[in-house]
């Protein structure tokens, strides 16, 4: 009886002292890193952020519009390349007063159309997500991707006169678990 109890105190006791181990080495490693722990970025028109917005002005029926953009997993300006590999997700946000086609293309793959199956949030947006992408932590790398926007000569009537919108797109990042 008394070797139980013995052995139970002492798995309770290196169970602890691990998890304490555990905790300060996981804060000393969060607290001691530099840069930026969000390191998944767009690339723009040669201009690095954390989302895109596109206002769709002077778009007619008949219109096809496209902008590229990358997702990469280093910061030039930091020049430092993330050392973890890095799940990330796209969220396109529009109010779709248009009736506009909605593509996203990966790699000149179709990867998601934004529509009106798609849900609303509290601001009334069209929310569309992709599903998750990951970028590799072992080199610098990019994906490509293309918004494809076209506003079908269909609705050549007065009601879609003057309308303006717009496609705001954030991403999301995060280290793999």
């Amino acid at each position: 009886m008394k070797s139980k109890i013995v052995i139970i105190l002492v798995v309770l006791s290196l169970t602890v002292l691990g998890a304490g181990v555990t905790y300060s080495y996981f804060v000393a490693n969060k607290n001691g890193s530099t840069g930026t722990n969000d390191i998944a970025k767009f690339i723009f028109n040669n201009t690095v952020s954390d989302s895109l917005n596109i206002p769709l002005l002077d778009f007619k029926p008949g219109d096809i519009k496209t902008y590229d953009f990358k997702i990469s997993n280093s910061d030039e300006e930091l020049e430092k390349v993330s050392d973890v590999t890095i799940d990330y997700e796209l969220t396109i946000l529009t109010p779709h007063y248009i009736p506009l086609i909605i593509e996203l293309y990966k790699d000149d793959t179709l990867l998601m159309t934004c529509d009106e199956n798609k849900t609303r949030n509290e601001n009334n947006e069209l929310v569309c997500k992709t599903p998750i992408q990951e970028l590799i932590y072992e080199e610098e790398s990019e994906d490509n991707y293309q918004l494809k926007v076209t506003f079908d000569s269909t609705y050549n009537t007065e009601e879609y006169a003057n309308l303006i919108d717009y496609i705001n797109i954030e991403i999301k990042s995060y280290q793999k678990v």
